[in-house]
């Protein structure tokens, strides 16, 4: 297998977990520009707009410009702009995808399910009620299409394993018997706009992430080379992990696996 080019992060788990940078990712990030590098970062964040998630990675010793990133809700919103440009969107979500939403603009967002052309999914929070599954599931049976920003099934925080958006994704399914079109990982055209922003093909680069079903192996699929780091969800995975190209400790162990 030839040396990887360039390398696309997963983010929560593998820099760091609810925001707490993990060890060695400031100083492997550093490594790999003075090396010349590139890298992307590719996350099913869906709670902040891309611009919030750079300033919060600049306080943590990680400057990342925001054009670099690429969230479950930012891949939604370019995909809802190209395919259902015009139409009127349900938005299920957090604030931070309705500010991705208004930073990226083109979308007419409304909220009830009688004006609803297109439900649109975003991670769990306060808001994700019974009242709002009730609103996106008649918006459902009436014909609305279904786009999911992202299905993961959990993720690490500081508290422990948090419940995310794929119970409510395969519930609705389920009760509306339609199928979601999803963006974020592991649907293989979230990778491909993050090797938009690398500039390579992908048995050009690598991706690097906690989670070797939702992270790498569609990475694996398209071709990319995959790296499992043990941090965030890693542990809980056997060891080692058959399939990945490279299996270690953490992000600081990733810089030699490209040459920096």
């Amino acid at each position: 297998m030839a040396r990887p080019r360039g390398i696309v992060f997963d983010m929560e788990g593998v820099l760091h977990v609810g925001y707490a940078e993990l060890p060695g990712a400031a100083e492997a990030l550093a490594r790999l520009d003075g090396a010349g590098i590139p890298h992307a970062i590719l996350t099913n964040t869906t709670s902040r707009p891309r611009s919030a998630i750079a300033e919060r990675l600049a306080a943590m010793g990680m400057p990342y410009p925001a054009e670099r990133i690429v969230t479950a809700a930012s891949a939604t919103v370019a995909f809802l702009q190209r395919r259902h440009r015009g139409r009127r969107v349900l938005l299920l979500a957090e604030d931070g995808a309705f500010a991705e939403v208004a930073e990226s603009g083109g979308l007419d967002l409304v909220e009830r399910w009688q004006d609803a052309d297109v439900v649109c999914l975003g991670g769990p929070s306060e808001a994700t009620t019974y009242a709002a599954l009730q609103e996106a599931f008649r918006a459902l049976m009436e014909g609305a299409a279904f786009v999911a920003m992202q299905r993961n099934r959990w993720w690490p925080t500081q508290a422990g394993p948090g419940l995310d958006a794929g119970c409510f994704v395969r519930g609705l399914e389920y009760s509306s018997g339609r199928r979601a079109t999803v963006i974020g990982k592991p649907a293989a055209g979230a990778y491909r706009a993050a090797l938009r922003v690398l500039g390579l093909r992908a048995d050009e680069a690598m991706m690097v992430g906690d989670d070797p079903v939702a992270d790498l192996a569609t990475a694996a699929r398209i071709g990319m080379a995959t790296c499992l780091v043990r941090t965030g969800k890693g542990p809980s995975f056997p060891s080692p992990y058959p399939g990945v190209s490279f299996d270690v400790s953490g992000v600081e162990d990733v810089p030699p696996l490209v040459g920096a």
